[in-house]
């Protein structure tokens, strides 16, 4: 059971950690041609993203931990319905489902068996939370704040490196994220987060559709896959 609580301890973490890593505008030191590079293809993915409507993908979570050997793997899937429809279901080691309906936040875990519901209305600090989060699946950068320098890592295939500004939340925790884009640019194919504990956490997107037809049995609490 201890096992099974730090397994989910952990994905929790990343859960917020990708909600919390948010892009904004570069910093006033980077050089004017770097700063307009980054703010093109920023607004160019923004454009592609904002065409997609719905997105199910699997997902491959493995995080190293600095004070262990092992690595602890973690695979699911999620889903997402514009407006205001997401689902983040874990399959492996153990089956836990987050979904956000509306104003609504509900949770199932399979130790426990028990549903879990928090209003978003009712909590400012998860309201917030939720926003970023429906702007970074949805791909709304340019609404995002200004906490997080960002750097144009690759341009083939698109990847950013986002280093947490101090004074910041994420500056405490966090060491940086790289979000690596698909090909085509229309989704995330990979994020890594370094944090300053030395953990490394990888996370691959697989198999994802794009504007495909979502069953209703996503956005159920309790999955109906044995």
């Amino acid at each position: 059971m201890v096992l099974l609580m730090k397994k989910r301890t952990y994905f929790l973490i990343i859960f917020y950690l990708i909600v919390l890593a948010a892009p904004g505008a570069c910093f006033a030191q980077e050089t004017e041609n770097a700063c307009d590079e980054t703010a093109e293809v920023l607004t160019r993915l923004e454009h592609n993203m904002s065409e997609i409507k719905s997105v199910s993908s699997g997902f491959v979570q493995e995080k190293d931990l600095a004070l262990f050997k092992n690595r602890l793997v973690i695979k699911g899937f999620v889903y997402l319905k514009k407006p205001d429809l997401l689902a983040w279901y874990v399959t492996e080691p153990l089956r836990y489902k987050v979904v956000i309906k509306g104003d609504t936040i509900a949770q199932w875990d399979e130790e426990t068996d028990k549903i879990q519901k928090i209003s978003i209305k009712k909590n400012p600090a998860l309201q917030a939370v939720f926003e970023q989060m429906n702007k970074w699946f949805s791909g709304a950068y340019s609404s995002m704040t200004n906490e997080y320098r960002i750097i144009l890592f690759s341009r083939a295939p698109v990847s950013f490196r986002f280093i947490p500004k101090e004074g910041t939340y994420a500056h405490n925790a966090i060491s940086s994220v790289t979000v690596v884009f698909r090909d085509d640019e229309r989704y995330i194919q990979k994020i890594e987060i370094k944090e300053k504990t030395g953990d490394f956490t990888n996370i691959r997107f697989i198999n994802t559709l794009l504007n495909g037809i979502i069953a209703d049995t996503a956005w159920e609490l309790k999955p109906s896959v044995q």
